[in-house]
């Protein structure tokens, strides 16, 4: 049953990222500044190329909706269903319209761009690439096995004490990352950020968790689910976030940088469904540790 979880999450993943594969051409700005009241959240996705995330008083909504978003949404929320990747779908399409905002991303700031350097963006996505993969390493996730398709780099990593956690819920100790492009350009500050989209966000948040610098930023929708209606699973952060030198942070209007709450308190919850088997479990990004939960669990 393990490996039929395994075998469906991985088939979603190449499928989707390959909806989202993009050869965008970046925003460019002369010099980069923050709006007054945006949140740090906000101004996060402005970097990585987009201008439609919004903040509110709450942070629950980061884009703007299509009618009658807003009764499907709360329908969701209090369901927490995560049954079927068709009606997910469904869902999530209407809830939002900015590709960015369906599934979690990283953002890598690449410093010492010139202009002329963007004509070979893919030398300044190789240079974010390898980021990731140092951070990967400072965690202690060494590459098993790699390779790489038109739309993404599957990475394996070596089996530890960390991924055997993960074995607890049946989560792979493996990274999908979609092929990066660059988000906007700082001319003033000679900045590229690199925007990869990422799956299996287990891994994503253990590598941020003990990450202190300031060059990666981890965007996380409210919610990513997906699978097939006999095998399913889903995450559920509660609301957009962007994590950020081990603080997270919520798109609400006047929330700046250091304002955030430190990671280690997100709950962060987890769903799985194999034929009629449901389980919940609660998630601890320190050590990539899971703790089963009773469905009726309270969140």
């Amino acid at each position: 049953m393990k490996n039929i979880t395994k075998i469906a999450l991985a088939s979603f993943m190449a499928l989707t990222l390959s909806a989202c594969s993009s050869t965008k051409e970046p925003l460019v700005y002369d010099n980069f500044q923050a709006n007054n009241t945006d949140s740090f959240a906000k101004t996060t996705m402005r970097l990585a190329g987009s201008n439609k995330f919004v903040d509110s008083s709450d942070g629950i909504e980061a884009t703007r909706q299509v009618a009658g978003a807003s009764a499907m949404q709360l329908g969701q929320l209090l369901m927490l269903d995560f049954a079927g990747a068709a009606t997910s779908a469904i869902n999530e399409s209407a809830l939002e319209n900015e590709p960015l905002a369906k599934q979690a991303q990283f953002i890598v700031k690449v410093k010492n761009v010139s202009l002329s350097d963007l004509k070979n963006a893919n030398q300044i996505v190789e240079r974010a690439s390898k980021k990731i993969d140092q951070l990967a390493s400072e965690n202690q996730l060494m590459i098993a096995d790699e390779k790489s398709t038109s739309i993404q780099r599957q990475i394996t990593y070596k089996s530890n004490a960390y991924c055997e956690n993960a074995n607890v819920a049946s989560i792979s100790c493996a990274q999908y990352l979609g092929h990066g492009y660059i988000g906007s350009y700082d001319k003033l500050k000679s900045e590229a950020y690199v925007v990869f989209e990422t799956r299996n966000t287990i891994i994503s948040l253990f590598m941020m968790n003990g990450y202190r610098g300031d060059d990666v930023y981890l965007y996380h929708p409210r919610k990513i689910s997906g699978g097939t209606f006999s095998s399913s699973y889903g995450y559920y952060a509660g609301s957009p976030i962007v994590i950020h030198q081990g603080k997270v942070y919520h798109f609400i209007s006047n929330e700046k940088a250091g304002d955030g709450s430190d990671l280690d308190d997100l709950r962060y919850i987890f769903y799985r469904k194999n034929d009629d088997k449901k389980q919940l479990f609660d998630f601890n990004s320190k050590d990539m540790s899971f703790s089963e939960l009773p469905l009726d669990a309270k969140l």
